[in-house]
């Protein structure tokens, strides 16, 4: 009797759990980018002189009611944010300027935000026969990445690119605090740095892309922590 009522107790603690326990929520997946393409000109719809209408389009991305489109102007680092429930939209934007652009995908039963990858393209000007180079796209440590350190040291890689071919170097800025970044190595030729860090430090970095006109565009400033 005693051992029926113990399997009984089990049997309706089991029940309990799986009727308590609450259904996963999924979140919402990352939008495939599709135009303008990335590290390529980009042929506005409608122009001024100054100004052209971009259209931006992306696939669909599961489990997502609306996303937010952001544009970031490489050379004032200045963004443009639009909230569209559709794959498409179209943003006014300065021309002869490099940009990078990116969306967020959002679901009304998760408070997850997934971002998608970043693209950069540039938008042509009138007679546009130079081009200011993209911002760089920092891939390694990824943002908010817990990085080990290697005798004291961090491997930093990231991607540059110029419509010209023309990129004479690179200025790596880091820091641990996002507003105030210092220039640690300058005139740097190959496309990675490895940083003396200390250990258990949050670091801010960002790379400045130098053509050979002497033209900048910046990265965006991105976060990582060593161990």
């Amino acid at each position: 009797m005693k051992r029926r009522l113990q399997t009984s107790v089990l049997i309706l603690t089991a029940v309990l759990f799986c009727t308590c326990s609450k259904p996963s929520i999924p979140e919402p997946g990352a939008a495939v980018l599709t135009a303008p393409e990335n590290s390529n000109t980009c042929l506005p719809i409608f122009t001024t002189d100054t100004q052209g209408v971009v259209s931006f389009v992306w696939e669909e991305a599961q489990n997502t009611d609306s996303y937010e489109v952001v544009v970031r102007n490489s050379t004032t680092q200045s963004e443009q944010r639009k909230s569209v429930d559709l794959t498409n939209t179209t943003i006014t934007l300065d021309r002869g300027v490099p940009y990078s652009w990116w969306v967020v995908s959002s679901s009304e039963a998760s408070t997850v935000n997934t971002k998608s990858a970043v693209w950069s393209f540039y938008l042509e000007g009138l007679q546009q026969e130079r081009f200011l180079p993209f911002s760089a796209q920092l891939n390694n440590p990824q943002d908010e990445q817990d990085v080990t350190l290697s005798s004291g040291y961090a491997n930093l890689q990231w991607t540059g690119s110029d419509l010209d071919n023309d990129i004479a170097y690179y200025q790596v800025y880091i820091g641990t605090d996002a507003a105030q970044l210092s220039l640690v190595q300058d005139n740097q030729i190959a496309s990675s740095y490895s940083a003396l860090l200390e250990v258990g430090q949050m670091y801010f970095w960002q790379i400045i892309t130098v053509d050979q006109r002497r033209n900048k565009s910046q990265s965006a400033i991105q976060s990582f922590t060593t161990s």
